[in-house]
């Protein structure tokens, strides 16, 4: 972990407590020491889920910065789907996780039971399954939609 990403961890951390995120979790946090653990430990155990070297890189890749930003200009990205407090970009107002303790690094959860609106970046990590739930949630959510919806997927 870079000490850049260790400032975005801990400014998230802090922020989400100022705003009283922490009080939803269960079980209480501890301390950002205890809580970056989990997260390293979350992500290690996920990874050991799957066989394929190909899921297991994606779980560390993230889009670079540059990337990010031509999608916000030309394409009005404003927020990113999917993703974790590992690799979330921090120029977006919004990121979203499907891990209920990422919410203490200020993660919305679970970006799939609400619809998807505005334009997004999706961080998926190269599992059929998932992307396809994703892309069909997607196109469900555009049919529902009068507004239009952009999803860029990272896949």
């Amino acid at each position: 972990m870079t000490p850049e990403r260790l400032n975005i961890l801990r400014t998230a951390f802090h922020t989400s407590k100022l705003k009283s995120l922490h009080k939803n979790i269960t079980p209480t946090p501890k301390s950002l020491a205890s809580e970056l653990i989990g997260l390293l430990s979350r992500k290690v155990k996920l990874e050991r889920k799957y066989h394929s070297k190909k899921i297991k890189d994606s779980f560390s890749q993230a889009l670079p910065n540059h990337v990010h930003t031509a999608l916000q200009k030309w394409a009005l990205v404003t927020q990113e789907k999917m993703a974790s407090p590992l690799d979330f970009n921090t120029s977006y107002s919004h990121y979203w996780s499907a891990d209920s303790q990422n919410a203490l690094f200020g993660a919305h959860l679970n970006s799939l039971p609400s619809q998807f609106t505005g334009f997004s970046v999706c961080h998926l990590m190269y599992d059929k399954h998932t992307t396809n739930l994703s892309l069909r949630h997607a196109i469900y959510s555009a049919i529902l939609r009068t507004e239009a919806i952009v999803l860029y997927y990272d896949a």
